[in-house]
């Protein structure tokens, strides 16, 4: 899968049997040059999601993860992915 189209797995999104959320599409133009981004929550309630991406999708699979946890402010979802790049770093590979 080339991780400049993560939703090639998809085929029921190219047929139009099924729609990408605005959130997910916004995470996925952020998520191009960077491995973490905040994105406003699809509830529209002022709270914020973290969406991280692991390995570049050409010699390693592109694994992408939604939001598990809702954060108070973009600030915070930030600081999440950060403590998360952090730890995914310290990682002996």
């Amino acid at each position: 899968m080339s991780r400049s189209d993560t939703r090639c797995a998809t085929p029921y999104i190219y047929s139009g049997e099924l729609q990408i959320r605005p959130e997910v599409d916004a995470a996925l133009a952020a998520l191009k040059d960077k491995p973490y981004t905040a994105i406003p929550s699809w509830k529209n309630d002022g709270t914020w999601e973290l969406w991280t991406v692991e390995g570049d999708g050409e010699t390693e699979p592109c694994i992408i993860s939604g939001p598990s946890t809702i954060y108070a402010s973009e600030a915070d979802a930030l600081a999440a992915g950060a403590a998360w790049i952090a730890n995914l770093n310290s990682i002996p590979r």
